[in-house]
């Protein structure tokens, strides 16, 4: 039996790579806030291929909401949830690599964070925010037996 390998993503193999909810975020009583919301560590035997990172905020809360995806402390993208409005969705495309069709390279043993900050302090509290991250995983292991 053949053994069939890619250099790139199969169609189709995107997927979440990091996801998560909080549940409310306080405006704080002085200066800004930023919060770690997600942290991981990219396995040392895989890079990861990011290409999309999506917010979203039940709440009316703070009009000066701004999130970030971070590698080891450089942003690979934000987005600013500015709107009032309830139910505010953004979606971002990041842009890729050079040489890559989609998505930025993240190392294996990366740190990636996602941070979510305030503008200013005194402003209602935001509720029911979540973030995700999407893109496909390469895997660098070359040791192991096919």
């Amino acid at each position: 039996m053949g053994r069939t390998a890619f250099s790139g993503p199969v169609y189709g193999a995107k997927s979440v790579l990091l996801t998560g909810l909080l549940s409310a975020m306080s405006s704080g009583t002085g200066d800004p806030i930023s919060t770690v919301m997600l942290k991981t560590i990219v396995p040392s035997y895989e890079d990861w291929y990011l290409t999309e990172f999506t917010a979203h905020r039940q709440s009316t809360g703070s009009t000066s909401l701004r999130m970030t995806l971070d590698d080891d402390s450089t942003e690979l993208s934000s987005i600013a949830l500015n709107s009032s409005l309830a139910e505010q969705n953004v979606l971002n495309t990041i842009t890729p690599t050079g040489g890559e069709f989609e998505g930025v390279q993240v190392l294996g043993g990366s740190t990636l964070s996602v941070l979510i900050k305030t503008g200013s302090s005194g402003v209602p509290a935001s509720s029911g925010i979540t973030a995700t991250v999407r893109g496909f995983i390469r895997y660098l292991d070359t040791t192991r037996a096919f």
